[in-house]
């Protein structure tokens, strides 16, 4: 698993390989508050999968980016 911080967030890159040998994007993003850990799970979108983890990986990375832009600016971009 690898871990990339974004703004202060964990994100952890859970991406996983499909039956057919596909990769589908996955991220954890992991916000302790109070000592306690918060863990919300980001997914790709259902039919879209990839050649490889590096590639899902790296989608699951923007979409969990997105989410931490969306949750400290709120939802159009703006604080």
């Amino acid at each position: 698993m690898r871990t990339k911080n974004y703004r202060d967030h964990r994100i952890e890159l859970l991406s996983e390989v499909t039956n057919s040998g596909e990769w589908v994007a996955q991220a954890m993003i992991v916000i302790t508050d109070a000592g306690e850990a918060k863990r919300i799970p980001i997914f790709g979108r259902r039919r879209a999968t990839f050649d490889s983890k590096r590639s899902a990986d790296a989608y699951a990375l923007e979409l969990a980016k997105l989410w931490v832009d969306g949750h400290l600016w709120g939802g159009n971009g703006r604080g």
